[in-house]
């Protein structure tokens, strides 16, 4: 009776009747994930509870907080949120914090992570254990305790931007040490039966050296990229933000950046590439995996949106309702279609020239085009810009800064400035 109901469909497919949804699951070493969307580690996967509503959400995956033995890291600071360049959310703007690790000793935490396990499997989500050790012998028994819970995967925390001054290599300051990390995933490797991925850092390494370097030491996959560590400053008494010491910074801007190392990582190592950082709408999803990236990781967008975790839905509904209209049938599909569009410098077209027009029903007449314009291709007439097209460099400045979407390009050949939207 299935195999009727599915041909019938098959057939209704075929014909144009009917559409088949397209498949979003994705199976990463060996695990099955029912979508790639991924609660990142921190606050909302801070306890079973949060882990729970993210599931509920329907998140193909969750990487929980991240335990340690270390109680500097287990004792959060307040205020440890702010926003800079308010002004620009919820578009543009930095998420500035100094959250530590999770707030449980490893014992309590793996109560809380087998309660949340079984919820996870319950309803289909994979759930990734976290872990920040301070020895080879504490990275072993955490990646045992954690594993004894019953997650599917590991991730180890190299690329946290807090861990520094505790007098040991720990966060970003591991991940900058290509064979300290090296001892610790082959230490983890060796201790646990699971898939390991490492958490990288872009800050002072290659993140494409280093994931080379951990997929040669056994690592299963890598995540990319963690935030950076950051200061900003209190100008009334110079005093830095919040605790008084650097912080993490991220946002929407990161996304270029993540993109960029989730390409080049895509291309030189063989191992799945979960991406993180810059991930704010479901288009942001989409380009992660476009570039290469099997899983997609969040956590700025679900704490600093004004949908909080609904946004989960709102990820999955958007990249779900983007690959039936453009014809994809599994994220497999999907996954890498950038990377063989990436041109090398020396054959990047040099020779190509567009240029900018202006089309008047959308002008205003409001002069700023004239100021951007370094070529003096921009004159008035009738209070209407005009564009002499032989003294236009096609730059493209004027056409991507017009308030009004007045100014557009064109030329032989496709123009790619970006969605304004």
């Amino acid at each position: 009776m299935k195999i009727a109901i599915i041909n019938k469909q098959l057939i209704l497919y075929f014909r144009g009747d009917v559409k088949l949804k397209p498949d979003l699951s994705i199976e990463v070493c060996g695990r099955k994930f029912k979508n790639p969307v991924v609660v990142a580690s921190a606050t909302p996967s801070k306890d079973s509870s949060f882990m729970k509503k993210c599931v509920d959400y329907g998140v193909g995956g969750i990487v929980a907080k991240t335990v340690t033995v270390e109680p500097r890291l287990q004792k959060h600071v307040s205020p440890r949120f702010t926003i800079l360049h308010k002004k620009g959310w919820p578009f543009a703007f930095s998420n500035y914090s100094c959250e530590f690790l999770a707030t449980h000793t490893p014992e309590e935490w793996a109560e809380e992570l087998a309660g949340a396990a079984r919820y996870c499997h319950e309803h289909n989500t994979r759930l990734i254990g976290s872990i920040s050790g301070t020895t080879l012998q504490v990275w072993a028994d955490l990646a045992q305790k954690m594993a004894g819970t019953g997650v599917d995967m590991l991730e180890l925390n190299f690329g946290c931007p807090h861990p520094n001054d505790l007098g040991y290599k720990s966060g970003l300051e591991l991940g900058s040490d290509p064979e300290l990390a090296c001892e610790v995933v082959k230490t983890v490797v060796a201790a646990v039966d699971l898939p390991v991925f490492v958490k990288l850092t872009a800050e002072g390494i290659s993140p494409v050296m280093m994931a080379r370097k951990m997929q040669e030491c056994g690592a299963s996959g890598v995540t990319v990229i963690n935030r950076f560590p950051a200061l900003d400053i209190d100008i009334e008494t110079g005093r830095p933000l919040l605790h008084g010491s650097f912080a993490g910074v991220g946002g929407p801007w990161m996304r270029p950046l993540m993109l960029k190392w989730v390409a080049k990582v895509a291309r030189e190592v063989d191992i799945p590439v979960s991406a993180t950082s810059g991930i704010w709408d479901w288009q942001d999803i989409v380009k992660a995996i476009m570039a290469g990236a099997s899983t997609v990781q969040t956590c700025t967008a679900l704490m600093y949106s004004e949908m909080g975790f609904r946004k989960i839905n709102d990820f999955i509904i958007g990249l779900e309702s983007f690959m039936e209209r453009k014809g994809f049938s599994s994220i497999a599909e999907l996954r890498g279609i950038s990377l063989g569009q990436i041109v090398t410098w020396d054959k990047v077209d040099r020779k190509t020239r567009a240029t900018s027009a202006v089309n008047p029903q959308r002008c205003t007449g409001c002069g700023m085009c004239k100021g951007w314009c370094l070529y003096g291709a921009i004159s008035f007439k009738s209070k209407k810009a005009v564009i002499d097209p032989g003294k236009c460099s096609g730059c493209g400045l004027c056409a991507s800064l017009c308030l009004d979407e007045a100014i557009f390009m064109q030329g032989p050949v496709p123009i790619f400035l970006g969605d304004f939207n």
